[in-house]
């Protein structure tokens, strides 16, 4: 199993998101408010998108109409409960944020990973 470049930035910078978050949840970083989390979060789940997927944009675009929808729906998702938890700073948002980030690199690196597979046609 080859895990493309792109990817292992990506899962550097979600790792980092989680990290942030758990510390967040369970107290060490008790001076962070929610939407502080947030813009972190949020500022890494955006780098980690213009590495995993804006190189692969043009492919993404010609390939599964199905698999672009629910990437976009999810984006949709971590981009509004991000806003909200920004300016309404709660945590039931921030943890949608999280979740949604977690999903978007999940399915985007096994994408990749399946695109690099012999036999592969879905890439992006």
């Amino acid at each position: 199993m080859s895990i493309p470049m792109r990817d292992r930035i990506a899962t550097v910078l979600v790792a980092i998101a989680i990290l942030v978050y758990v510390l967040w949840f369970t107290g060490f970083l008790g001076a962070l408010t929610p939407d502080s989390v947030a813009l972190i979060i949020l500022a890494l789940g955006f780098v980690a998108s213009a590495s995993a997927v804006v190189p692969g944009f043009a492919v993404l675009l010609a390939g599964s109409k199905l698999y672009l929808a629910l990437a976009s729906l999810g984006g949709l998702m971590a981009f509004v409960s991000g806003a909200i938890t920004v300016t309404q700073a709660t945590e039931e948002t921030l943890a949608i944020l999280v979740i949604a980030t977690i999903g978007l690199w999940a399915a985007a690196t096994a994408r990749h990973i399946a695109a690099r597979q012999p036999n592969a046609t879905a890439t992006g």
